[in-house]
Formats: C-alpha cells, sequence, structure tokens
C-alpha cells in the first residue's frame, strides 16, 4: 500500500501543478515568519484557487498572534469554504489556544513543551507530526521503545479514531531504519521544499521532487 503524501513549503503554482499531476492532494503553506518558506498571504490566496475543494489545505504556524490566524482563516473560509482545511502549530502553545480556532489541527511533537500531557485533550486535535531526526536520536540512544509506550499512552484515545494521523516528517535525503515501523503505525510521509530540491533559491528542482515522491509512496510503513 502507498503512502500518503504531505509536501510542506510550497511558493508557487507551478510546484502546485506538478505534484497534482503525481497524485500528491494535501499541501502545506508557511506562514512562519522565520522560515525561508514563509508565504504572504496574497500570495497564498493566488496559489489556493489551483486547488480542488477535495485536496487538503494546511496552514503552518508558529507562535504566531491569533487575530492574523483567524484573519487567513476567514478569508480563505470565503474563497473555498471550510472543507479539507487544517491548522498545523509547530510551537508550545496550549491545547485551549489550537481549540480556539475551531479548525482541525496538526501539532508538531515537541518534547519540551510544557502542555505535552494536554494536547491530546484538545478537541480539534487530528494528527502529530514527529521529525525523523528527534526519532532517530531516541532509536540512537536506546531510549526509542520507551517514548514509543508512552506515548502511545497518553495519545490512545486519539489513536483509536481511525481518521487520527500521524505523520513522519522526513528530509529528501532521510535513511529510515526498519524498526521505525514497529514502533509507530505512521499514515503519513511529510517533506518539506528546501535547498535539496531547488536549482537556486526558490526554484524547485520539478523532475527531482517528482522522483522523490514517488520512491517514498512506495515505502511500507
Amino acid at each position: 500500500m502507498k503512502s500518503s503524501v504531505i509536501v510542506a513549503g510550497i511558493y508557487d503554482k507551478r510546484t502546485i501543478q506538478r505534484l497534482k499531476e503525481v497524485g500528491v492532494d494535501q499541501l502545506s503553506f508557511d506562514f512562519r515568519a522565520k522560515s525561508f518558506n514563509f508565504l504572504q498571504q496574497h500570495i497564498f490566496m493566488q496559489l489556493q484557487q489551483e486547488l480542488q475543494i477535495q485536496e487538503k489545505i494546511y496552514l503552518h504556524f508558529e507562535n504566531e498572534a491569533d487575530f492574523v490566524i483567524s484573519k487567513i482563516l476567514d478569508d480563505l473560509k470565503l474563497s473555498r469554504g471550510s472543507a479539507n482545511t487544517y491548522l498545523e502549530f509547530s510551537d508550545m502553545n496550549s491545547d485551549q489556544f489550537y481549540d480556539k480556532f475551531e479548525t482541525p489541527f496538526l501539532w508538531h511533537y515537541n518534547f519540551e513543551s510544557p502542555f505535552i500531557d494536554k494536547i491530546p485533550n484538545a478537541k480539534y486535535l487530528r494528527g502529530i507530526i514527529f521529525k525523523f531526526s528527534d526519532l532517530l536520536k531516541l532509536h540512537e540512544d536506546g531510549v526509542l521503545l520507551n517514548f514509543c509506550n508512552n506515548f502511545h499512552s497518553l495519545y490512545i484515545n486519539c489513536l483509536k479514531d481511525e481518521n487520527f494521523k500521524l505523520i513522519l516528517q522526513l528530509d529528501w535525503d532521510s535513511n529510515l531504519f526498519a524498526s521505525i515501523s514497529e514502533h509507530f503505525d505512521f499514515t503519513d510521509i511529510s517533506l518539506n521544499i528546501s535547498d535539496k530540491v531547488e536549482i537556486c533559491y526558490r526554484n524547485v528542482d520539478l523532475s527531482k521532487v517528482s522522483g522523490h515522491i514517488e520512491y517514498l509512496r512506495n515505502i511500507d510503513l
């Protein structure tokens, strides 16, 4: 069974068009101010017109003011409605902060978050994103199994939901270790546009992206 792929950090139409050609229907747009893939709202509003309602859109924020997030959500709803729209957070806010937008969201697992045991209680939580590099470090330290057991205990109610996403964030050249699939039942792979698949700054090598995606989609997680 092919793995489902999310491509993050999208910033141009040609990349969207190629991804659609190879069957990718989940795209994440980066609104983090310090990110190399930062996207201004007016650019995003143009790009989202390339997507159909059934294709999933993720809006990635980090330590952003709530009114900024609400404004982008409201404008997007006017343009395409709220179907298949998700928020994505990689900060350490509370579950109440994330729930206030009344929109399904994904959370980048952060080991240092003071709310780590509260996030599973969030009403709108729909998925967790793990960085492969974090799990690899746990594996090398010999504590991955212990972490896995603790995570599954904490998120047991979420994981019982067949629609809940458990996402593995890879780099384009990540070397997966075999036992990772024994510890986690990942539903999706996430890849972030970076200089590893760019010809030059903000010029994506579409052939390289397509090749990597076809390879990763056939990995049995």
